[in-house]
Parts: C-alpha cells; sequence; structure tokens
C-alpha cells in the first residue's frame, strides 16, 4: 500500500457510491467504507506531523543546548579578558 493508498481508496469508494441511487443500502455501505478509509488516511498523516514535530522540538533542543554552550564559552572569556585589563 503506498502512502497515498487510503485517500486513494476512498475517493474511489465514492466515486463507486455515486453511481447508486441516493439512500440505497449500496450507496450507504460504499459511503461507510469511505469513510473508515479516510480515517486511515488521516491518522497516517497526523503520524507523519507527529514525527515531524518531534524532530523540530530535537533540533531545536539541540540549538539551544549549543546556544547555551556558547554563552558559557563567551561568559568565561570575558571575565578572563576583564582580569587580564586589571
Amino acid at each position: 500500500m503506498t502512502d497515498s493508498a487510503p485517500g486513494q481508496k476512498a475517493c474511489e469508494l465514492l466515486a463507486q457510491a455515486s453511481r447508486h441511487p441516493v439512500a440505497s443500502p449500496q450507496r450507504n455501505a460504499l459511503v461507510a467504507e469511505a469513510a473508515v478509509w479516510a480515517q486511515l488516511e488521516h491518522a497516517s498523516t497526523m503520524d507523519k506531523h507527529t514525527a515531524v514535530v518531534a524532530g523540530i522540538e530535537s533540533a531545536l533542543a539541540s540549538l539551544a543546548d549549543g546556544v547555551q554552550k556558547l554563552r558559557s564559552g563567551v561568559g568565561g572569556l570575558t571575565e578572563r579578558m576583564q582580569l587580564g585589563q586589571k
């Protein structure tokens, strides 16, 4: 199954449903099945978004750590320069 398979399956089922009379049992069954496939597509998309957000959070934490280390280094260097001037 490809990444877009659930969404594509939902579309195909809705296209089939459109060929049946409104409120017919066949149409209702196809629409219900399409809804399940659409929910699977949504869940898959949300999983991908969650993974992207986790990656961004990790990168930001790493950046914050690097900034903190840089600040510590600059603070120590400034202190040493001030001591050297006295």
